[in-house]
């Protein structure tokens, strides 16, 4: 684990007479206050309307926003990248007059998006995977927020083994915003964590470990930024980082993993099915995705 009104007081004008009628005002007079009074009604309920429209709008608008989610980390252009991949393919198979040298561009360029369309699919089933298993703990990272109950975005992503700076199988990575303690902040922006796990046998119950991580930080970033630098400064072991004895990050990794082997099993008790081999579902999209069809 590693390290986000101004509200105008009108005057009353002069000229319209709002004054409250003396005992002895003409029937005119009545007439023409009793005329404005009423339009000073309408005016107030329309007023009133057009305000409790503002509050049903800003209550909708604040309902779609209340939960955070769980996202996959490689959505980012994912649609343009298969389109992209599909007319490459038909360039190579239909265009007769391509140069040995612009082959080996659009292959190249084939491959790199033959890399992120895989990995995206290959996230996308292995989260889907995860929330069957533990639906529970997978609820409560898609719906989490921060000690202000602003909602986060738990981007993943499964990576080689050798794609995380630090050599350790599951990597949190957390940061603050310059601006406000309680703000989580990622490479994905603000109000964001970002998660990547090794595409290794165990990879689900690595990522049940990180959202471990990940359902303590997030309300208590703060907090615990503050423990993280008193404890871990300058530390020589960077791989235990958040895993100190009395760490509550770690305390909470620990618990997530536990729960998780636990619901495996049960979930195997009610299935044949086992958790395929990440690096095999790896293979057979990459192997599909890279067909000249």
């Amino acid at each position: 684990m590693k390290n986000f009104q101004h509200i105008e007081k009108r005057k009353a004008k002069k000229d319209i007479p709002f004054d409250a009628p003396s005992v002895n005002t003409s029937a005119r007079d009545s007439g023409l206050i009793n005329h404005n009074q009423n339009v000073a009604g309408s005016h107030n309920a329309a007023d009133r309307i057009r305000n409790y429209c503002l509050h049903i709008l800003a209550f909708i608008l604040t309902c779609h926003v209340v939960f955070g989610e769980i996202k996959n980390g490689y959505e980012k252009n994912i649609l343009s990248s298969k389109e992209s991949l599909k007319n490459l393919h038909a360039k190579l198979l239909e265009d007769g007059n391509i140069t040995p040298s612009q082959r080996r561009k659009l292959q190249s360029t084939i491959a790199t998006l033959v890399n992120h369309v895989s990995y995206y699919e290959l996230t996308e089933s292995l989260l889907t995977q995860f929330k069957i298993i533990a639906p529970a703990l997978y609820a409560e990272i898609d719906t989490i927020t921060d000690r202000l109950g602003r909602p986060v975005n738990v981007y993943i992503r499964f990576v080689p083994i050798d794609g995380t700076d630090v050599k350790a199988a599951g990597i949190t990575y957390m940061d603050q915003s310059v601006s406000d303690q309680d703000t989580y902040k990622s490479e994905f922006g603000e109000f964001t964590v970002s998660v990547k796990v090794w595409i290794v046998p165990k990879a689900l119950l690595v990522l049940a470990h990180e959202l471990g991580h990940v359902k303590y930080q997030v309300p208590n970033l703060a907090s615990y930024l503050v423990y993280h630098k008193n404890h871990y400064y300058n530390t020589s072991t960077p791989n235990s980082i958040g895993h100190d004895i009395e760490d509550p990050s770690g305390k909470s990794a620990t618990e997530s993993g536990k729960s998780f082997i636990k619901v495996y099993a049960d979930f195997l008790k009610l299935s044949n099915e086992r958790v395929q081999n990440p690096s095999v579902i790896l293979a057979r999209l990459k192997k599909d995705w890279s067909k000249n069809t």
